[in-house]
Protein backbone atom coordinates (compact mmCIF):
# COMPACT_ATOMS: atom_id res chain seq x y z
CA UNK A 1 0.00 0.00 0.00
CA UNK A 2 1.58 3.28 -1.10
CA UNK A 3 -0.87 5.64 0.61
CA UNK A 4 -0.03 8.06 3.41
CA UNK A 5 -2.25 7.83 6.52
CA UNK A 6 -4.23 10.88 5.37
CA UNK A 7 -4.69 9.47 1.86
CA UNK A 8 -5.76 6.13 3.36
CA UNK A 9 -8.25 7.89 5.62
CA UNK A 10 -9.68 9.84 2.69
CA UNK A 11 -9.99 6.65 0.63
CA UNK A 12 -11.75 4.78 3.45
CA UNK A 13 -13.98 7.72 4.27
CA UNK A 14 -15.36 7.90 0.72
CA UNK A 15 -17.71 5.12 1.82
CA UNK A 16 -20.35 4.99 4.52
CA UNK A 17 -19.47 2.43 7.22
CA UNK A 18 -22.00 -0.40 7.26
CA UNK A 19 -20.93 -1.48 10.76
CA UNK A 20 -21.03 1.78 12.74
CA UNK A 21 -23.08 3.78 10.20
CA UNK A 22 -20.53 6.61 10.09
CA UNK A 23 -21.34 8.75 7.05
CA UNK A 24 -18.89 9.24 4.19
CA UNK A 25 -16.27 11.80 5.19
CA UNK A 26 -15.96 10.74 8.85
CA UNK A 27 -13.98 8.21 10.89
CA UNK A 28 -15.54 5.01 12.27
CA UNK A 29 -17.29 5.31 15.63
CA UNK A 30 -17.66 3.11 18.72
CA UNK A 31 -21.06 2.16 20.13
CA UNK A 32 -20.72 5.15 22.45
CA UNK A 33 -20.28 7.47 19.45
CA UNK A 34 -16.55 8.11 20.04
CA UNK A 35 -13.93 7.87 17.27
CA UNK A 36 -12.36 4.40 17.03
CA UNK A 37 -8.62 3.71 16.89
CA UNK A 38 -8.92 1.84 13.57
CA UNK A 39 -11.41 1.68 10.74
CA UNK A 40 -13.81 -1.24 10.65
CA UNK A 41 -12.78 -4.05 8.31
CA UNK A 42 -16.09 -3.93 6.48
CA UNK A 43 -15.36 -0.35 5.49
CA UNK A 44 -11.74 -0.37 4.33
CA UNK A 45 -12.20 -3.62 2.40
CA UNK A 46 -14.13 -1.49 -0.15
CA UNK A 47 -10.92 0.33 -1.09
CA UNK A 48 -9.02 -1.78 -3.65
CA UNK A 49 -5.61 -0.45 -2.57
CA UNK A 50 -6.32 -1.55 1.03
CA UNK A 51 -8.17 -4.80 0.48
CA UNK A 52 -5.13 -6.90 1.45
CA UNK A 53 -4.52 -5.08 4.76
CA UNK A 54 -5.83 -6.45 8.04
CA UNK A 55 -6.01 -3.14 9.92
CA UNK A 56 -6.13 0.50 8.89
CA UNK A 57 -5.51 2.86 11.83
CA UNK A 58 -7.42 6.10 12.09
CA UNK A 59 -4.93 9.00 11.58
CA UNK A 60 -3.84 10.95 14.67
CA UNK A 61 -5.93 13.98 13.76
CA UNK A 62 -9.02 11.72 13.69
CA UNK A 63 -8.17 9.53 16.70
CA UNK A 64 -9.88 9.06 20.07
CA UNK A 65 -10.08 12.14 22.27
CA UNK A 66 -9.78 14.56 19.34
CA UNK A 67 -12.47 17.04 18.49
CA UNK A 68 -14.14 15.68 15.39
CA UNK A 69 -14.38 17.97 12.39
CA UNK A 70 -15.57 16.87 8.97
CA UNK A 71 -13.00 16.94 6.22
CA UNK A 72 -13.67 18.39 2.82
CA UNK A 73 -16.32 16.43 1.00
CA UNK A 74 -14.96 13.43 -0.84
CA UNK A 75 -15.94 12.10 -4.21
CA UNK A 76 -17.82 8.82 -4.15
CA UNK A 77 -15.65 5.76 -4.62
CA UNK A 78 -15.49 4.58 -8.21
CA UNK A 79 -17.22 1.30 -8.91
CA UNK A 80 -14.51 -1.31 -9.32
CA UNK A 81 -14.96 -4.79 -10.72
CA UNK A 82 -14.70 -7.54 -8.12
CA UNK A 83 -11.12 -8.47 -7.35
CA UNK A 84 -9.79 -11.94 -6.78
CA UNK A 85 -11.48 -13.88 -3.99
CA UNK A 86 -10.62 -13.28 -0.36
CA UNK A 87 -9.75 -16.59 1.32
CA UNK A 88 -10.25 -16.99 5.06
CA UNK A 89 -8.66 -20.12 6.52
CA UNK A 90 -9.75 -22.23 9.50
CA UNK A 91 -7.66 -24.98 11.07
CA UNK A 92 -8.58 -27.16 14.06
CA UNK A 93 -7.21 -30.18 15.86
CA UNK A 94 -8.89 -31.84 18.82
CA UNK A 95 -6.33 -34.05 20.53
CA UNK A 96 -2.75 -33.84 21.73
CA UNK A 97 -1.77 -36.50 19.17
CA UNK A 98 -2.96 -34.36 16.27
CA UNK A 99 -0.79 -31.59 14.90
CA UNK A 100 -1.98 -28.27 13.55
CA UNK A 101 1.05 -27.22 11.49
CA UNK A 102 0.26 -29.29 8.38
CA UNK A 103 -3.17 -27.66 8.17
CA UNK A 104 -1.67 -24.18 8.62
CA UNK A 105 0.89 -24.89 5.88
CA UNK A 106 -1.85 -26.06 3.50
CA UNK A 107 -3.94 -22.95 4.21
CA UNK A 108 -0.95 -20.67 3.60
CA UNK A 109 -0.30 -22.51 0.32
CA UNK A 110 -3.96 -21.84 -0.59
CA UNK A 111 -3.20 -18.10 -0.17
CA UNK A 112 -5.53 -17.48 2.76
CA UNK A 113 -5.34 -13.82 3.81
CA UNK A 114 -6.30 -14.59 7.41
CA UNK A 115 -6.06 -17.95 9.17
CA UNK A 116 -7.91 -18.80 12.36
CA UNK A 117 -6.76 -21.87 14.29
CA UNK A 118 -7.64 -23.60 17.54
CA UNK A 119 -7.07 -26.79 19.46
CA UNK A 120 -10.54 -27.77 20.56
CA UNK A 121 -12.81 -30.79 20.22
CA UNK A 122 -15.82 -30.73 17.90
CA UNK A 123 -17.81 -31.93 20.91
CA UNK A 124 -17.49 -28.39 22.27
CA UNK A 125 -20.43 -26.50 20.82
CA UNK A 126 -18.82 -23.04 20.88
CA UNK A 127 -15.61 -22.79 18.89
CA UNK A 128 -14.44 -19.16 19.26
CA UNK A 129 -11.97 -19.10 16.36
CA UNK A 130 -14.51 -20.61 13.97
CA UNK A 131 -17.00 -17.97 15.08
CA UNK A 132 -14.41 -15.23 14.44
CA UNK A 133 -13.64 -16.63 10.97
CA UNK A 134 -17.33 -16.77 10.08
CA UNK A 135 -17.87 -13.27 11.50
CA UNK A 136 -15.08 -11.86 9.32
CA UNK A 137 -16.45 -13.61 6.24
CA UNK A 138 -19.96 -12.29 6.89
CA UNK A 139 -18.65 -8.74 7.57
CA UNK A 140 -16.71 -8.67 4.31
CA UNK A 141 -19.68 -10.03 2.37
CA UNK A 142 -22.01 -7.47 3.95
CA UNK A 143 -19.68 -4.57 3.15
CA UNK A 144 -18.81 -5.71 -0.37
CA UNK A 145 -21.56 -8.00 -1.70
CA UNK A 146 -19.81 -8.42 -5.07
CA UNK A 147 -16.54 -9.53 -3.44
CA UNK A 148 -16.09 -13.29 -3.47
CA UNK A 149 -15.26 -14.67 0.00
CA UNK A 150 -14.13 -18.28 0.44
CA UNK A 151 -13.90 -20.08 3.79
CA UNK A 152 -11.07 -22.59 3.34
CA UNK A 153 -10.34 -25.67 5.45
CA UNK A 154 -7.84 -28.50 5.00
CA UNK A 155 -10.52 -31.18 5.48
CA UNK A 156 -14.28 -30.92 5.90
CA UNK A 157 -14.13 -32.85 9.18
CA UNK A 158 -12.35 -29.81 10.67
CA UNK A 159 -15.66 -27.89 10.47
CA UNK A 160 -18.20 -30.30 11.93
CA UNK A 161 -18.58 -33.55 13.84
CA UNK A 162 -21.17 -35.09 11.52
CA UNK A 163 -22.89 -34.62 8.17
CA UNK A 164 -25.92 -32.88 9.69
CA UNK A 165 -23.77 -30.16 11.29
CA UNK A 166 -21.77 -29.80 8.09
CA UNK A 167 -24.91 -29.40 5.99
CA UNK A 168 -26.30 -26.79 8.42
CA UNK A 169 -23.08 -24.77 8.30
CA UNK A 170 -22.90 -25.16 4.53
CA UNK A 171 -26.44 -23.84 4.18
CA UNK A 172 -25.63 -20.81 6.36
CA UNK A 173 -22.51 -20.03 4.32
CA UNK A 174 -24.33 -20.38 1.01
CA UNK A 175 -27.18 -18.22 2.28
CA UNK A 176 -24.68 -15.48 3.10
CA UNK A 177 -22.94 -15.84 -0.26
CA UNK A 178 -19.69 -17.19 1.24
Amino acid sequence: MDLTPDQAADAVERNDCSKCEAPAGSACRTRGGKTTTKYHTARFILVPAMREALQIPVPDDRGPGRVWAPRASVDPAPVVAAARPIRIGYARCSTAQQELQSQLDALEAAQCKRIFSEEISTRIKVRPELERALGLAYDIKEAAPDQEVILTVHELKRLARNAAELMTLSGQLQGAGV
